[in-house]
């Protein structure tokens, strides 16, 4: 019984990742992923709670308190709306993404459930190389698409979101490939690295590139032995998400740095609105949007602040340093495969610091797995 219970929540999670694919690979001009994209949170809910329903008889103490402190949290957020002019779906993230973490860590993926996985993300990434290879051509002139000057708003949708679409599943599909211990096999990660970077490079996401590069190395160069204990790990992310704010508001206000993206002008007018009222600093503001134009935050982080303030601030990333070393509590090794997987999401980190990916409600599914995954595996090579 226990293996159907396991199985079915395995599928549910598996189809909330393959639902958010969708939306990107597709477009949201369709009636499903319209439906998909409109009613993220909702289906999330659901989702949710039909995998906490499944393994309810599994849930500890420790369990409980991060249910409670999630439905705390929507509580909070709900009642003091109107002093912030925010709405259900930007107060429903935070305990969105505490519940899919503790979803992932009360299930166990199976082989099989990795090869869906693998599928699932190996199909996103050839169906959207395969619509930039037919789409673009018909907007760029084929001796420009490999400038700078092919910068476009959109293909089928925003560049920025394709570029968010193939980070993330190369990353995906290169760490299951690598664990599958097959050989030559892991030599296709190669190509997939390749056409990853020139794909991201044709859709001019240059916070994706960058990620995607770094991913690269750091995965590839840096031996796994030196992060079993992940110390080094979690410092890293203690330090992004202690310092990122600080940083970005030194860039907001220095006269001499440049990111060359005008994430800068953004970011300054957003400090301005933020120090101006103690309730914007401590639980958050009306959602952000520049005053020339119509930009968010375009930062991850500041979108936190902007929406939560600093209340909310630490306790989403608390709650994520409480998962990413939760080994360590354990005294448990980190095996290659989960360093892996952990790189990976401080990819998504990176890139998140010029996009809002880590708290929409949308990218939940796929950004959150690769934590989630984490949580669940300790063996070496969890395919072989």
């Amino acid at each position: 019984m226990d293996k159907i219970l396991n199985r079915v929540s395995n599928l549910i999670l598996l189809v909330t990742i393959a639902a958010s694919y969708l939306m990107w690979v597709v477009g949201i001009g369709t009636k499903t992923t319209s439906f998909i994209y409109d009613n993220s949170v909702y289906l999330l809910v659901a989702a949710i709670a039909l995998v906490l329903l499944l393994k309810v008889r599994e849930l500890t103490k420790a369990d409980w308190i991060l249910i409670f402190l999630a439905g705390g949290l929507f509580l909070f957020y709900t009642l003091t709306s109107s002093m912030r002019h925010s709405n259900r779906f930007i107060n429903a993230s935070i305990p969105l993404i505490i519940l899919f973490l503790l979803c992932f860590k009360k299930t166990q993926f199976t082989k099989l459930d990795f090869g869906l996985l693998g599928g699932i993300t190996g199909i996103s990434l050839g169906v959207t190389l395969y619509r930039i290879y037919t789409e673009l051509p018909k907007l760029v002139p084929a001796d420009a698409i490999w400038k700078n000057s092919n910068k476009l708003e959109a293909i089928w949708i925003n560049t920025n979101t394709i570029g968010m679409t193939i980070l993330l599943s190369v990353i995906m599909l290169t760490i299951l490939i690598k664990s599958f211990n097959i050989g030559y096999f892991k030599l296709l990660v190669i190509p997939i690295y390749i056409v990853g970077v020139l794909a991201i490079w044709v859709c001019q996401s240059k916070a994706s590139l960058g990620a995607l590069a770094l991913f690269i190395i750091v995965d590839n160069l840096i031996p796994k032995k030196i992060m079993k204990n992940n110390y080094i790990l979690i410092s890293c992310f203690s330090l992004m998400f202690i310092l990122g704010p600080i940083v970005f508001y030194a860039f907001s206000k220095s006269d001499t740095l440049n990111l060359f993206t005008g994430r800068e002008r953004i970011w300054a007018e957003f400090f301005e609105k933020w120090f101006s009222s103690i309730q914007n600093m401590l639980i958050g503001m009306e959602p952000f949007t520049a005053s020339w134009k119509s930009l968010g935050t375009h930062n991850s982080y500041i979108y936190v602040l902007g929406n939560y303030g600093i209340i909310g601030y630490i306790f989403v990333f608390g709650v994520l340093l409480y998962f990413l070393s939760s080994n360590i509590v354990k005294k448990i090794n980190l095996s290659s495969f989960q360093i892996s997987l952990l790189l990976g999401f401080l990819a998504i980190c990176v890139q998140s610091t010029m996009e809002e990916t880590l708290l929409a409600n949308y990218w939940i599914p796929i950004v959150y797995s690769f934590v989630g995954i984490a949580l669940q595996k300790t063996e070496e090579n969890p395919l072989k």
